[in-house]
């Protein structure tokens, strides 16, 4: 018999770049915590002053939301600027701009899926995002958008992978951020006496 020498397999080693990546997370989830402390330590220091600006101040909430939806511009969520807007103005008001602002921004990930330049990798969740896009349509998208998650984009794509009118997933998309953004905006308003309390502005 052959003398065979048997040795422990060999793990590769870890990509070099996995360490940066790693960091580049970190990095990015402290500047965000920092960006969205910043947004509300501002908002609640010159409160009467945004409130004065009246719809200056929704249409500057509506740009902030458009451009918080369709790119990495802005690394604080969408979501801290509804809550210091629901300090100032009303809770309602704050649903309607901020959800239509986040609704167009969608429009990047339907308009990729559109025209074909997305790029979904095939798998469970995608075949069940598929069926139930297929199954309900635009109370998909409405429920994608009204519920918090991390996958609304793959909905969009879908969206418009699948040929879903226009009109069909602004609407739906806008019902949606309207709610879950209006709700935030309302809990933030509630809120508004113990945010200024802890920044030491009463």
């Amino acid at each position: 018999m052959d003398n065979i020498e048997h040795t422990a397999p060999v793990t590769p080693p870890a990509p070099a770049g996995n360490g940066f990546v790693r960091l580049r997370a970190i990095a990015s989830f402290v500047l965000a915590i920092a960006i969205s402390a910043g947004v509300l330590w501002l908002t609640s220091r010159f409160h009467d002053e945004i409130q004065s600006l009246g719809s200056a101040g929704l249409i500057g909430l509506f740009i902030l939301s458009v451009l918080g939806n369709a790119t990495l511009i802005i690394p604080a969520p969408v979501f801290v600027f509804a809550c210091a807007a629901g300090t100032v103005f009303s809770f309602a008001a704050v649903g309607v701009v901020a959800g239509l602002g986040a609704a167009l921004g969608e429009l990047t990930g339907y308009l990729a899926g559109y025209g074909g330049t997305a790029v979904i990798p095939h798998g469970r969740l995608y075949e069940r995002m598929r069926t139930f896009m297929q199954r309900h349509g635009m109370a998909a998208i409405f429920v994608l958008a009204a519920v918090p998650n991390p996958i609304f984009d793959v909905g969009g794509i879908l969206a418009g992978a699948m040929r879903m009118p226009l009109w069909a997933f602004i609407a739906s998309a806008w019902a949606g951020k309207t709610v879950r953004l209006g709700v935030l905006a309302f809990v933030c308003m509630s809120s508004a006496p113990w945010l200024r309390q802890l920044f030491g502005l009463q």
